[in-house]
């Protein structure tokens, strides 16, 4: 009979192990990231070389200044830092499991029993034990090891993470310093209209008392020149706003008093954006989606193995005794050693479901990696058109600017000879005013895609 029932169990170990094997195999190929690109953009490329700190390219040591306190001050740059910190743990405690773990123990206890009832007797004993105990589960088929791996994936890509969002938060340093000091041009320039408005109206309301004018010129004029300070004091507001973003940026209190520069800086020549597939080395975010990858294909790999048998060694040793004196003495040395071998035979599909999940959780990843690949594709083809059309944007709108300031002037001198009517005269203001605002709009729109470009090729190069 003893036969029998080892004959069984040897039998059905086996079975186990080679259905176990049969599970191992993937069901499905590991997905393939490649992806079709193209040998150059459809922009043509700059020829200049490459920039090594894009930030001071712009020629502003205020700037450079104020990205390095962003860095040091922000609040969304310490919680990016924190989670790096927290993956780095996650990633320490999955290694840790490949490890034996070591225990030790020291117990106590006092205990009281019947002997027998009629009559009543009792006995006391004491138990004292003190002694270390180990179990160490050996990875036969790399189960752990591959788990491992796609923690240390995970750190890894959390540390692109980190580089991609200071990477960002410079970005948006620069466009928020460039923003707040075109805020502040445009509102010296609402503030330059109102006094030009004032100066005209009072000239016009001296001609109008000497009866040189009628009251409908009167009024228009009236009127355009409170629209002029409306549009003054909606000006100071938008540059106050934007001061208060870039303080809360700086981690600063958000006080509107940070001092801006006087004046836009120029544009400095574009860098060299390079060929595309030089892009997948050198964004943050499309290497931190390539690690996650990774990642993903570990765990899918490692949830195959999991209907592998598993193979876990314990031992202890120490010392036992009735009288707690007699821990230290080796003469009640206690100890054991023992191998266990098992397999999961039933869990009501979970296992199955693990890998079906994981599986499903690579190919989400997959998908991500090359979404992340287009739109850093889309950022370069984006801003690289941008550069000329808004060169050429700025070309139109500073001879507009000038035809229409020196329009303005001789508006004036044609009113003052009668040869033409008040609201000839106002709208040449509006015209000089708008093309002279859209101006200065069009120039921080190159400094803002400049930004972009730099951002979209990854950063210095």
């Amino acid at each position: 009979m003893k036969f029998q029932l080892a004959h069984f169990a040897c039998v059905s170990l086996a079975g186990l192990l080679l259905a176990s094997c049969q599970n191992t195999a993937p069901s499905n190929a590991a997905p393939q990231a490649e992806m079709n690109l193209p040998p150059a953009w459809s922009t043509p490329d700059s020829p200049n070389s490459s920039v090594s700190d894009w930030l001071a390219s712009f020629g502003s040591h205020q700037l450079k200044s104020l990205a390095q306190e962003a860095e040091e001050n922000n609040l969304g740059a310490e919680r990016a830092y924190q989670r790096t910190q927290a993956v780095a743990a996650a990633a320490r405690i999955s290694k840790s499991l490949r490890l034996p773990s070591l225990n030790a123990s020291l117990r106590s206890s006092e205990s009281q029993s019947m002997l027998s009832f009629s009559p009543p007797s009792s006995a006391q004993s004491e138990n004292h034990s003190l002694g270390l105990s180990a179990r160490w589960e050996i990875d036969l088929w790399n189960r752990l090891g591959l788990e491992a791996r796609s923690a240390i994936a995970e750190y890894q890509a959390s540390q692109y993470d980190f580089e991609a969002f200071k990477l960002s938060l410079s970005g948006q340093v620069a466009r928020s310093w460039f923003s707040a000091i075109e805020a502040k041009l445009q509102h010296e320039l609402a503030l330059a209209s109102a006094k030009n408005f004032a100066t005209n109206l009072e000239s016009l309301e001296r001609r109008y008392s000497r009866g040189l004018v009628d009251a409908f010129d009167l009024r228009l004029t009236r009127a355009q020149a409170a629209s002029s300070n409306a549009t003054a004091l909606s000006r100071r507001s938008q540059k106050d706003a934007s001061v208060r973003n870039l303080e809360a940026l700086l981690g600063r209190y958000p006080a509107a008093e940070l001092e801006l520069a006087a004046d836009l800086p120029a544009l400095p020549p574009p860098p060299s954006s390079g060929i595309p597939a030089t892009l997948l080395s050198r964004r943050p975010d499309i290497l931190a989606q390539q690690n996650r990858l990774a990642s993903a294909l570990s765990l899918a790999t490692a949830a195959r193995r999991n209907w592998l048998p598993s193979l876990s060694l314990t031992a202890s040793d120490g010392t036992l005794s009735n009288r707690f004196s007699d821990l230290l003495d080796s003469d009640f040395n206690v100890w054991s050693i023992a191998g266990e071998l098992g397999a999961s035979l039933f869990q009501g599909g979970r296992l199955e479901a693990q890998r079906e999940q994981l599986d499903a959780n690579q190919l989400a990843q997959l998908a991500a990696y090359q979404e992340t690949i287009l739109n850093a594709f889309r950022e370069v083809e984006t801003a690289l058109r941008a550069e000329g059309d808004l060169r050429e944007l700025e070309d139109a709108t500073r001879l507009s600017a000038e035809e229409n300031q020196l329009a303005e002037q001789q508006a004036w001198q044609l009113y003052e000879r009668g040869l033409v009517d008040i609201t000839a005269v106002l709208d040449a203001e509006r015209r000089s005013f708008n093309a002279r605002s859209l101006l200065i709009s069009i120039q921080n729109q190159r400094l803002q895609n400049r930004i972009n470009l730099h951002i979209a090729l990854g950063g210095d190069l």
